[in-house]
């Protein structure tokens, strides 16, 4: 088991990786005695792990008032899905020493911590995400948010989780491509600030061949590296945006296809292709590197192929980027591993590059 604690937000808090956390202690002396709350989930995840959830909270002396079952996906992050949550918080009587445990996915971990947030201004939550992505994403950091048909995650808050509990077990259940989708995020850490992590990855094919060991290991060192970086700069003023490498092409490519097409890990791998391309053409990243991490995406598995039909919206979609400040656009591209570097360009310019870069990938593709 590995421990990572994250100095953000008004409180610092403990993100626990291994098999068995779930029955840890940690989780009763985070919700205390005598504490109310609910569970926000979705009925796929209930299905597969609804006793083991039920056990844990009886261990941590736990009963919540109600398990609400938002809708799977994306689909759980509408103003429809939030004014559900806020209904039955009210009905619930939650106050504000209550808790609000979001068990699931990222999609439910970020409509369940923004109905957190937003409910009598705050309530604290837990975050036990259910997959690989959102044990390495969405549940450190304190972003929550819900979706906008015209973009993703406009509308949201900061909020720190008083605890995060990421049990290796419940990834027992993921599909490949599930799995897969983790994995990307991974590799965008590995990206950003470690070589070694990078090293483990290409040493076990994009994880596919790891055993127990080296995905608690990957896992842990992914969470530590968002870790450190959100400590310094929680709002997202600075730094914070390299965590971004590869999102606004891959958000892009889900807004497009309304979050049906594409999962958000390879969106994620799209956009990292993308920007190591960028980088490349842009003499920023020696072609030897380049290669290595174009290899390095590849080897997580097969994607999603581009849908040419959808090329002028797809180029449409990146305009309405929430990193967009007026005319101008933060893309992050990369010098080397470890070498982030935030380049501003024009929106429309970087729409323009997109679009090309989109046309060449299906060429190559189809080649």
């Amino acid at each position: 088991m590995k421990r990572i604690t994250v100095a953000a937000g008004r409180a610092p808090y403990d993100v626990l990786v291994g098999t068995g956390v779930l029955e840890r202690g940690e989780l009763k002396a985070c919700l205390g005695a005598g504490t109310s709350g609910i569970v926000v989930s979705s009925r796929r995840v209930m299905d597969l792990h609804r006793a083991r959830l039920q056990a844990a909270l009886t261990g941590a002396g736990f009963s919540p008032r109600q398990i609400l079952l938002l809708a799977d996906g994306e689909a759980a992050k509408t103003s429809a899905q939030w004014e559900k949550a806020m209904s039955a918080m009210a009905k619930a009587k939650l106050d504000r020493s209550s808790f609000v445990i979001a068990f699931g996915g990222g999609s439910i971990g970020d409509a369940a911590g923004f109905a957190a947030a937003t409910y009598m201004r705050g309530i604290r939550f837990v975050q036990i995400p259910t997959t690989l992505l959102s044990m390495v994403d969405s549940s450190v950091g304190g972003k929550t948010g819900i979706n906008l048909n015209e973009g993703k995650n406009l509308v949201g808050s900061f909020h720190q989780p008083s605890l995060v509990l990421a049990d290796l077990t419940l990834l027992k259940t993921l599909s490949r491509r599930e799995r897969q989708s983790g994995v990307y995020e991974i590799l965008k850490a590995a990206f950003l600030r470690s070589s070694s992590l990078l090293a483990l990855l290409e040493r076990t094919s994009g994880l596919r061949r790891a055993s127990d060991a080296d995905l608690e290991r990957a896992i842990a060192a992914s969470i530590a590296i968002k870790a450190r970086v959100v400590e310094g700069d929680e709002r997202e003023t600075g730094d914070r945006v390299l965590l971004n490498l590869g999102h606004t092409v891959g958000h892009a490519l889900e807004a497009a296809t309304a979050y049906r097409a594409f999962t958000h890990g390879e969106g994620v791998g799209y956009g990292m292709e993308f920007a190591v391309d960028l980088s490349e053409e842009m003499g920023l990243l020696k072609e030897t590197v380049a290669k290595r991490m174009r290899r390095a995406i590849m080897q997580v598995g097969p994607k999603t192929p581009l849908p040419e039909k959808l090329i002028a919206q797809i180029k449409t979609a990146t305009l309405s980027d929430k990193k967009r400040d007026g005319e101008r656009l933060k893309e992050i591209l990369l010098r080397g591993v470890g070498r982030p570097l935030i380049h501003t360009l024009n929106a429309n310019a970087f729409s323009r590059l997109t679009e090309a870069w989109l046309v060449s990938r299906i060429r190559r593709r189809s080649a």
